[in-house]
């Protein structure tokens, strides 16, 4: 599915991507990704907005039923437009395209932006053509997943140590301070802990590499600090969506 998915230009070998909110696959060339653009896009037009940008944070095609995917994508924009007018232009604009299932909606504004995130499933009833722009989608730090998203902030980082230690862990403590993080976990000790690979984990949210010390607290536990003091605040946005506090995010 990827090597059909994310076809790569002619003249532009690149298929990834980092911004401010993240770390992303180029999709290119791929007649879903355009119906979803082509449907945003006529929707913001309805809106009245004018300057926005769409990304995808989690795609996948039903293997059974023809047309049919599951999507969830954030919308950044300066204007402040309400959920319930964002659903009933997207409804509006969608009839004659495609059939939307339930649509979840949430808002989070921050740093003088509105993130608009949706959720929904759909089935289509008219292809679009094939648009030669891009659209990104979100690639996650390890131990997280689109289908899971949105995360709140606790059980994002629980699952991120658990998966890539492949072991039980439960969470201390957890503090996002002006930039600085520092979260301490307890785990279970089945193996030895590879503190690098967790690093290495973590260092999706960090500018500098960050710092990751153990402590044996049982025979079959120990306790797990990391410290982040550059945290890259803004990439919880896609991962989190209204979970997060404004007042957490650096701008």
């Amino acid at each position: 599915m990827i090597m059909k998915f994310f076809k790569r230009k002619d003249d532009d070998n690149s298929i990834t991507v980092t911004d401010d909110f993240g770390e992303w696959l180029i999709i290119r060339k791929n007649s879903n990704a355009s119906l979803i653009k082509s449907i945003i896009e006529r929707t913001m037009k309805k809106l009245k907005v004018k300057d926005w940008n769409l990304s995808l944070l989690y795609y996948v095609e039903d293997e059974k039923i023809k047309g049919l995917f599951s999507v969830k994508g954030m919308l950044t924009f300066s204007e402040h437009i309400r959920e319930l007018d964002f659903y009933n232009a997207l409804k509006n604009v969608t009839s004659d395209y495609l059939t939307l299932g339930e649509v979840r909606l949430s808002r989070l504004r921050a740093c003088n932006t509105t993130f608009l995130f949706f959720s929904t499933d759909m089935l289509i009833k008219k292809q679009s053509k094939i648009d030669e722009d891009y659209i990104k989608m979100l690639l996650p730090p390890r131990g997280a997943y689109g289908y899971e998203i949105p995360y709140a902030m606790k059980d994002l980082f629980i699952k991120m140590t658990e998966r890539t230690l492949e072991t039980s862990c439960h969470s201390v403590s957890l503090t996002l301070n002006n930039g600085s993080f520092e979260s301490i976990y307890q785990c279970r000790a089945f193996r030895e802990i590879d503190t690098e690979i967790l690093k290495d984990t973590f260092s999706y949210f960090s500018v500098e590499q960050p710092n990751v010390t153990l402590k044996t607290t049982s025979p079959r536990n120990v306790e797990i600090q990391v410290n982040i003091p550059k945290f890259k605040t803004k990439y919880l946005i896609p991962l989190l969506w209204g979970n997060i506090l404004a007042s957490n995010i650096v701008c």
